[in-house]
């Protein structure tokens, strides 16, 4: 069975500010795409997740909810390098690498065959996450059965995951935070509202009313992530 895997580095432009900024690491810190106090929220570190302070608010909403917030800007051409030397790096584990369109830092490769080159996909799925290591990039890898699947476990997890069985990865993925994933902010803060916090709860929403609501684009609003 053809096996799919996704490499998540957690919120890479993030990743790139904090190197130029390394002293706010222990601090609230997000990515705004202009630093003013409009200006919108793109990433957040797990400190300001931990303010409730997530992508899609206003830079002056989550100053408001912490005055140890630190928020700075990063270019469109620096995400464009550091994408690109991630996907040469990747080229080492995969003949096939399909960097997002839609999300910077998340990365699909073909993992089929892969247990025949390595002792198992967990040992492959740890030599990746330490070459990133090496260039200085934090990142988790899913070994799947789906792109969304291996998705929404990179993204949800801080460690290497590999699922047995096609099984097995459905299950996780309804346990998975909406929080985390790369969600509309109006759906998303809009689901919180009513109480659903897994992505398994908002499958279990009815399919039309979700449609009606927010337009058919949110039903699969990961689907293409």
């Amino acid at each position: 069975m053809d096996r799919t895997a996704c490499v998540d580095i957690k919120a890479l432009p993030l990743q790139l500010l904090l190197r130029t900024r390394p002293e706010w690491r222990v601090q609230p810190v997000v990515v705004v795409d202009r630093d003013k106090p409009l200006g919108l929220i793109l990433w957040a570190n797990e400190h300001a997740y931990a303010r409730r302070i997530f992508p899609g608010m206003r830079y002056a909403a989550a100053l408001a909810l912490s005055r140890e917030l630190r928020g700075g800007v990063v270019s469109e051409a620096e995400i464009a390098v550091a994408v690109r030397d991630v996907t040469q790096r990747l080229w080492c584990f995969s003949p096939r690498i399909e960097p997002s369109t839609r999300e910077h830092g998340v990365f699909w490769l073909d993992a089929s065959g892969m247990r025949h080159l390595y002792p198992s996909l967990e040992v492959w799925a740890e030599r990746i996450r330490e070459d990133l290591r090496d260039a200085g990039l934090y990142a988790s890898v899913a070994v799947g059965f789906s792109r969304f699947g291996s998705y929404a476990a990179a993204k949800s997890s801080s460690k290497n995951v590999v699922f047995a069985g096609a099984d097995q990865e459905r299950a996780s993925v309804r346990r998975v935070p909406i929080v985390r994933l790369g969600m509309d902010a109006y759906l998303r803060d809009t689901l919180l509202k009513l109480g659903v916090e897994t992505l398994g709860g908002f499958i279990d929403l009815p399919a039309e009313g979700i449609a009606k609501r927010f337009g058919v684009a949110s039903c699969c609003s990961g689907s293409h992530a």
